[in-house]
């Protein structure tokens, strides 16, 4: 080969990978997906969790961007909007947005369960609430309270009286926290509906003041067997013996029956459709994200 041949060669090839690089542009091929992770208040677990995905993700394919929210229904707002991508909300808090608004849901492409919060609802033991039957066989002698608006025990609840129109004739009172035990306990109220892991702090504060209030199952069929074609909202579980000593004292060894709601992560059909592999980028930081979730999911039994 003539020396103008190879030099003619040589510029071709460089003019070739000029025009790529203008083409593709700097780490196009490469570039990461990135997505706003909805989550909740900084002190809590669903912005733990969100951290933890956030850390286990792969830089040079995602970047994730932990958002604090109001909790699950804020979530489900953002999505909307299309402010945030993906978001952990309670599953049951899920279907109340959907169900809400049939005419423009949220659109999701993906779910995964993250891990169980259980229902707690604690009534005083002269209150002679042996299971929800009790309840609702006699409601207008039974006030619950049923947690701050807004918050998730209050959204489980409403959840309740959407899939059961039988518990909205219980009376019930947006209060939660220190208040509602303290209302319970002076006798102003007969229980308190509270959703969290097992073991939390506020679990064993109202255990720790529990001498007189005791766990009631939650039986409840119709809850039990509700869900739809992607999201159950609940599944049945036992509280175990030991968890709570005074709450538990005098029932059954096999532990309380109640119902769990999922925390989960929701991924929008939007962003997917904008990061084709973000799904599976975002969904293999939320695999390795799992065993610290875990840890402290099951903190509680400790």
């Amino acid at each position: 080969m003539r020396r103008g041949d190879k030099v003619l060669i040589r510029l071709l090839a460089a003019l070739v990978s000029g025009l790529l690089a203008v083409v593709f542009g700097p780490g196009a091929l490469a570039e990461p997906a990135t997505v706003n992770l909805c989550t909740a208040g900084s002190n809590g677990n669903y912005f733990a969790a969100g951290k933890d995905i956030a850390a286990h993700a792969s830089p040079k394919f995602l970047i994730v961007s932990v958002v604090e929210t109001s909790g699950s229904m804020d979530n489900m707002q953002r999505m909307a909007r299309r402010e945030c991508g993906a978001a952990i909300v309670q599953s049951d808090a899920f279907l109340v947005y959907q169900a809400q608004h049939r005419d423009q849901p949220v659109e999701i492409t993906r779910n995964r369960f993250l891990y169980a919060e259980f229902v707690h609802l604690v009534c005083r033991r002269d209150a002679t609430v042996g299971t929800t039957d009790d309840l609702l066989r006699s409601p207008e002698d039974h006030s619950v309270l049923v947690g701050a608006k807004d918050s998730g025990s209050a959204l489980t609840w409403h959840a309740f009286t959407l899939l059961n129109r039988r518990y909205e004739q219980l009376p019930t009172e947006p209060v939660g926290g220190a208040e509602a035990l303290e209302r319970v306990l002076n006798g102003e109220a007969q229980c308190l509906f509270f959703v969290s892991g097992l073991g939390s702090e506020f679990g064993k504060h109202v255990d720790q003041r529990g001498g007189g209030l005791r766990l009631v199952p939650i039986t409840d069929d119709v809850l039990r067997n509700a869900g739809s074609s992607s999201v159950t909202p609940y599944e049945t579980r036992h509280i175990p013996r030991g968890v709570y000593r005074n709450l538990a004292a005098g029932l059954p060894d096999v532990g309380v029956e109640t119902l769990s709601v999922a925390a989960m992560l929701v991924i929008g059909r939007d962003w997917s459709d904008r990061y084709s592999n973000g799904p599976s980028a975002l969904l293999g930081a939320v695999t390795g994200a799992m065993p610290v979730m875990d840890k402290r999911a099951s903190a509680g039994f400790k």
